[in-house]
């Protein structure tokens, strides 16, 4: 492969796997505010999925570019990140969050999808395996969606007028996407723009089905960085990168690469603090 072709592969896989890394935070830190047990066990098992999902990608990514292990992790500042924008500012309540996680997790399924029988079989693989478990996420906010309160749903619809046209900014353009090098070798099977198609014509068309949504305005592509997709110089926010990514010491040693803790050994059994007199 190219490398200019490679590059462009790699920036637009990680505009995946750094939304689901994002998606996935959000998960863990909604966890405790569900509604019910079966809220909290429902994210505590779709964060799990997203964050193994970022990881698969990272892995394959960091084998193709002869990467250190962990490096797209912990090698990278949040000015880096190739998260949708969309998530970068946190949900305000119930109907926000439900909003903005069916958006995003249809968004990343559409856009999975244009390399689902590219020529790359790794990749192929990863959307069949990926597509099983985004399917039941969706299912599962759909559920929450249905059964939604009456102001819920009014907070719903200001969600959706602010979240929408950012969910389909990250699309990009028609004109980049019949100009993508992706498409033209094969690497992509489909085109983002007809990913774009068939997000509306899925997610937008169910969320409709709750809410009614204003028409949206056309997005905005001025200060538009088309390898993240998101706004130009813009990163995540630095409460939710030290979320993912804490800087404090003692939570540094619970967070460390399973290449460096394998090699702990840890002694339970014969350990002074579980003496026999305590």
């Amino acid at each position: 492969m190219q490398d200019e072709i490679k590059n462009e592969l790699v920036a637009e896989l990680l505009c995946v796997a750094d939304t689901d890394w994002v998606l996935g935070h959000w998960y863990i830190k909604v966890m405790l505010n569900g509604r019910s047990l079966t809220d909290c066990s429902s994210f505590a098992g779709m964060g799990q999925e997203a964050l193994g999902h970022t990881r698969a990608i990272f892995k394959f990514l960091e084998d193709e570019l002869d990467l250190p292990e962990h490096q797209l992790e912990f090698g990278r500042d949040r000015t880096h990140i190739h998260d949708m924008e969309m998530l970068s500012k946190p949900p305000e309540n119930w109907g926000d969050f439900l909003v903005t996680t069916f958006l995003a997790e249809g968004a990343v399924w559409n856009m999975l999808s244009t390399f689902r029988s590219g020529s790359e079989p790794g990749i192929s693989g990863m959307v069949t395996h990926f597509g099983k478990e985004l399917y039941f996420h969706r299912l599962a906010i759909e559920g929450w969606l249905k059964s939604a309160t009456d102001e819920d749903r009014v907070d719903m619809v200001e969600a959706a007028s602010h979240r929408v046209p950012l969910a389909l900014r990250w699309f990009d353009t028609a004109e980049r996407s019949d100009n993508d090098d992706l498409l033209k070798t094969g690497v992509r099977s489909s085109s983002v723009n007809e990913a774009k198609t068939a997000f509306i014509a899925s997610t937008l068309v169910k969320l409709n089905e709750t809410i009614e949504l204003a028409e949206m305005p056309d997005a905005e592509f001025d200060e538009w960085d088309p390898v993240r997709r998101r706004t130009r110089d813009s990163g995540l926010p630095v409460t939710l990168w030290e979320f993912m990514i804490p800087s404090d010491p003692d939570t540094v040693k619970l967070r460390r690469p399973l290449a460096v803790s394998v090699d702990d050994n840890l002694d339970l059994f014969d350990r002074p603090e579980y003496a026999q007199d305590d």
